[in-house]
């Protein structure tokens, strides 16, 4: 009767503890890749008085890979002379900075964050890449940090992202 109490009290322990080595250890860092595709909803370019132009505006953004959801994307570029008129003409370099309101999954944690991104694109090319942070999150991805890279190429409005999130 020892032996069968014993083993009961064996297993409880055992079962209790798979549940706590399945969750993600504070301080594990995961590596994550994937693609990022948007689609703009609307952009103002205005003229400023140093002959660049500033665009400000939103896209819906759509995540596949290590991060799968969708994000409200909000950027401000400034594109530098020669300014663009059309695909055929030079136009100068752009950089600017952009937010993704990002709702979904992040490995297997499921809540919203903020990542914080930055644009640079070459002067006369579709070419953009970039890096990203997370600045904050809420539910199951209140506790992760992670920053990483961007890269598009051509006229095509997705990009491959990489880089590494860890778990607070």
């Amino acid at each position: 009767m020892r032996r069968v109490v014993a083993l009961v009290a064996a297993l409880v322990l055992v079962m209790s503890l798979v549940p706590a080595v399945a969750a993600k250890q504070a301080g594990t860092t995961t590596p994550v890749s994937g693609t990022w595709t948007w689609v703009n909803t609307g952009a103002v370019w205005t003229d400023l008085p140093d002959g660049s132009q500033r665009v400000v505006g939103e896209e819906a953004g759509s995540w596949t890979g290590s991060f799968q959801g969708t994000s409200h994307d909000e950027f401000v570029m400034t594109f530098q002379p020669p300014l663009w008129t059309s695909d055929t003409q030079p136009w100068g370099p752009a950089d600017g900075t952009l937010t993704a309101y990002f709702d979904g999954l992040a490995g297997d944690k499921n809540g919203t964050m903020v990542m914080e991104m930055t644009i640079v694109e070459a002067a006369n090319t579709w070419v953009m890449t970039g890096s990203w942070t997370i600045a904050s999150g809420t539910g199951a991805l209140k506790h992760v940090s992670g920053s990483g890279f961007w890269y598009c190429s051509g006229m095509a409005a997705s990009a491959t992202y990489w880089g590494s999130i860890t778990w607070k």
